[in-house]
């Protein structure tokens, strides 16, 4: 059985889902600054995320619960239903456990309160939460 590395050499591709540019901005400029990561693309409709994960196949999903068009938990559930083991973290200005259960359900496998994307702590948590997620998967072999 092998190992999978926790640590890449290369920085992880980021697909960051957010309608409010301001903030979707922020968050691009944080972690495309911290070396580790690289935003390689934004989607502003949960229609958009699905697509646009099918067509840049991120390591990390950043996707907001509250997007336009097909909410963030919808998408979740569209993108898990082409791809179980794309790693979808979720976010939100919610404090209520029911909408952690429902990210959950559609395949998130991390969960940020909003507030913590305009940290500077942001790169750091998103970085355990990609290397928890890794050291979860089973390895194929």
């Amino acid at each position: 059985m092998s190992v999978s590395p926790l640590v890449t050499e290369s920085p992880l591709r980021i697909l960051l889902a957010e309608d409010d540019d301001h903030l979707a901005t922020l968050v691009g400029t944080i972690l495309d600054g911290d070396g580790r990561f690289t935003v390689v693309g934004r989607a502003t409709t949960g229609d958009d995320a699905v697509a646009l994960c099918a067509e840049h196949e991120p390591d990390i999903v950043l996707m907001d619960i509250g997007m336009p068009v097909r909410d963030g938990i919808d998408a979740t559930r569209a993108i898990h239903a082409r791809d179980p083991g794309q790693h979808v973290v979720i976010y939100t200005g919610s404090d209520e456990y029911s909408d952690v259960a429902r990210a959950e359900d559609a395949g998130a496998v991390g969960y940020l309160h909003k507030d913590a994307l305009t940290s500077p702590d942001v790169a750091d948590a998103l970085h355990v939460l990609h290397s928890n997620y890794l050291s979860s998967v089973p390895d194929p072999e």
